[in-house]
């Protein structure tokens, strides 16, 4: 449950918070199972927070610092990541249809059975995000956009990637065992590569 003492202070808004981000208080933020819909919290320092079942859909977190943040079961449909860093975050069953994760640094993100489609519509955009050495086990990304991803040594063990578009995606070292390509898009030298 969220603190509230957190919430009240993020309510404030992004100045306020990133302020108090910057006062030493040793304890980490916890807004965990909080409805933060549609709030812009662009730029704000999310760093190492608790955000796990928290709703932010729709909500603006470009340019965010979501550094080793704990987002597990957190609805972020619709939400806007672009540039934002998610490097070591926690995103474990997540729902991330729809969301924007445009130039995102998911380095070593654990995206472990993460929800990144939308039926009958394209899927999260990760068009030139960087997920390198991020756990993406058993995810389904099916038609999600991961054109010019970097997903070097990247785990994408039994995910669901049908009609993904991964053209110019980085895929060296990455690990697609059992994952189902039916349909993606991909560079010639990629099928051959995977004998596709």
């Amino acid at each position: 449950m969220a603190n509230e003492e957190h919430v009240a202070i993020l309510r404030q808004g992004v100045s306020a918070w990133n302020k108090w981000r910057k006062t030493p208080s040793g304890t980490w933020p916890d807004l965990s199972g909080g409805n933060f819909v549609g709030l812009n919290l662009a730029n704000i320092d999310f760093f190492r927070a608790n955000l796990s079942k928290a709703d932010l859909t729709n909500a603006n977190l470009s340019g965010a610092n979501l550094s080793g943040a704990n987002l597990s079961e957190a609805n972020l449909n619709k939400a806007n990541f672009t540039k934002a860093n998610l490097s070591e975050a926690n995103l474990c069953e997540t729902y991330l249809a729809k969301t924007n994760l445009t130039d995102a640094n998911l380095a070593e993100a654990n995206l472990m059975k993460a929800y990144l489609i939308e039926s009958f519509l394209p899927g999260a955009n990760l068009s030139e995000a960087n997920l390198f050495r991020s756990n993406l086990f058993e995810s389904d990304l099916f038609r999600a956009n991961l054109t010019g991803a970097n997903l070097f040594k990247a785990n994408l063990t039994e995910a669901n990637l049908i009609e993904a578009y991964l053209v110019g995606a980085n895929l060296f070292k990455t690990n697609l065992t059992e994952a189902d390509l039916n349909g993606a898009k991909l560079d010639d030298a990629c099928k051959d590569s995977l004998k596709l």
